[in-house]
């Protein structure tokens, strides 16, 4: 009985069952590498960034426990060990499904092979699974009987514990952040002389700006589109819900190339100059553009406030011909005068508690 046992204990994995462990290696050790790059790359940025950086930081841990998992349960295959096939059974889904919603947006249908090799790299794990559920080689070699989770299976439950409270904080904060995001009815928020709202921001336009009511309105967003007297600039304000946060240089220079004025859009010339404002509660970028159709000169003013701890920001469009009128500082004071929070100034009677 004791030499069957120690038999059992030191049970060499078959060949396809070990081919099957070698292919889970490479796949480890590749999704390793990257996630290295990716980690100083944007992982230690976004942390940095966060407002939630030991979340954030909790998170990351426990995925790339995951990948220490996966490497522990390929030694105790290769051991012969009684906790190896439930322990990779622990592993091989969370794999597959972090790699699957990694994935989907970035197969390409242009390049068929490249897609199929994608597709078939996604699929291994769970390929892998159904291989340790079903193959008669596996119930043999290794009996249902002589399984145990033992401590290194318990230590994969554990960690998908907590990336089930992790992504339950998650939601409860998105939650949250929703609900001082979304639009509310304009006519219920309090307004000063002069302020505008579209249920998400508050801002006050200058003296100078005559609002243009011939203008379509952005289905997509609202925005309030005005006339300069003093220069006869067209300008245009837009109120947002913002997809990206935290905010970053990097998803503002996309909205950039979205907003430039058609027009102008293929007589680019220079940039003329660029500032940012950091603090607690919000980014500010400016930048302004120059641009010459024939003999005539356009300038262009794009400036954006964004929130950190609200998915809010609200851009401002300043189209200038022949003169330059508006400067950094001006767009900076417009955009610092305006309000993201418009909790705070819901009329008391239509107040919901």
């Amino acid at each position: 009985m004791i030499t069957a046992a120690a038999n059992q204990q030191t049970q060499k994995p078959n060949t396809t069952y070990a081919v099957m462990l070698c292919i889970y290696f490479c796949y480890l050790f590749r999704l390793s590498i990257g996630a290295v790059s990716q980690f100083f790359n944007w992982t230690i940025p976004e942390i940095k960034l966060s407002d939630s950086p030991v979340f954030n930081s909790l998170y990351y841990l426990d995925y790339f426990l995951w990948f220490i998992f996966g490497f522990w349960s390929i030694i105790l295959a290769l051991k012969g060990s009684k906790h190896a096939i439930p322990c990779l059974k622990l592993c091989l889904p969370f794999h597959f499904i972090a790699l699957l919603l990694t994935s989907l947006t970035k197969v390409s249908f242009i390049n068929l092979s490249a897609t199929w090799f994608t597709l078939l790299i996604v699929l291994f794990p769970l390929i892998f699974f159904i291989y340790l559920c079903k193959s008669k080689e596996i119930k043999e070699d290794y009996p249902k009987t002589d399984r145990r989770l033992g401590v290194p299976g318990f230590i994969g439950i554990v960690l998908y514990v907590i990336l089930a409270l992790l992504l339950i904080q998650l939601m409860v904060a998105d939650i949250s952040k929703r609900r001082f995001s979304k639009k509310i009815d304009p006519t219920k928020i309090e307004l000063f002389a002069g302020e505008l709202t579209d249920g998400r921001v508050i801002f006050k336009p200058n003296k100078t700006w005559i609002m243009d009511s011939t203008v379509e309105l952005n289905s997509v967003q609202d925005a309030f589109y005005f006339h300069d007297t003093a220069s006869s600039s067209s300008i245009c304000v837009v109120c947002a819900t913002e997809e990206y946060t935290p905010p970053s240089r990097q998803f503002y220079i996309y909205s950039i190339s979205e907003n430039q004025p058609n027009e102008i859009r293929k007589f680019y010339k220079s940039d003329i100059s660029f500032k940012e404002i950091d603090i607690d509660e919000y980014i500010i970028y400016v930048d302004q553009y120059y641009y010459q159709v024939d003999t005539t000169f356009y300038y262009w003013t794009y400036a954006s406030k964004l929130g950190k701890k609200l998915d809010k920001g609200i851009r401002l469009s300043v189209l200038e011909k022949d003169s330059l009128r508006t400067s950094i500082s001006n767009a900076v004071e417009f955009l610092e005068s305006t309000s993201l929070n418009v909790n705070d100034r819901l009329l008391k009677k239509n107040r919901i508690y």
